[in-house]
């Protein structure tokens, strides 16, 4: 797509995008991109990836605390990302997932329970889809962990 049809934000986001990942660095951030724009909004960052998206211009794979942004003109891609959970808003999941208790929560540990609530606050979550992610992270490090063990003893 020609740079014509891009806004001057758009323009800003691409070859930020674009500079990092020729340079193998992680995704810019939406602090970042809003520095780079010279806007004062993180959602109008989002917003100008999200439609960068849409024009066929980059693929975004997103995960819980970071994404990995691919711009489809060269092939090139920002650096791979340590954390790989899932962002909790766009995985798939089943229905309602069952988690533990605030009750059982508390009566194993309160303070480690008021630390959750407040996480889970403060990523906007609610306490049964927080615990249900962590519940999710700690299996799949539980997993891998098994995994190299497995695979030390051979």
């Amino acid at each position: 797509m020609d740079d014509i049809t891009l806004s001057p934000w758009e323009r800003e986001v691409l070859a930020c995008v674009t500079e990092a990942a020729e340079a193998g660095r992680t995704a810019p951030t939406g602090d970042e991109l809003q520095e780079r724009c010279g806007c004062d909004s993180i959602s109008t960052t989002v917003n100008l990836v999200q439609r960068l998206e849409r024009k066929g211009l980059i693929q975004v794979e997103r995960y819980q605390r970071t994404r990995r942004i691919t711009v489809l003109a060269t092939g090139k891609a920002t650096a791979p990302v340590a954390n790989k959970t899932p962002h909790w808003r766009t995985k798939k999941r089943p229905g309602r997932m069952p988690s533990a208790s605030l009750h059982a929560l508390k009566a194993r540990d309160p303070d480690m329970t008021m630390a959750i609530i407040k996480a889970a606050r403060r990523e906007g979550m609610g306490l049964d889809d927080f615990v249900a992610e962590l519940v999710w992270a700690g299996w799949q490090s539980r997993e891998e962990a098994f995994a190299a063990r497995v695979a030390a003893l051979r």
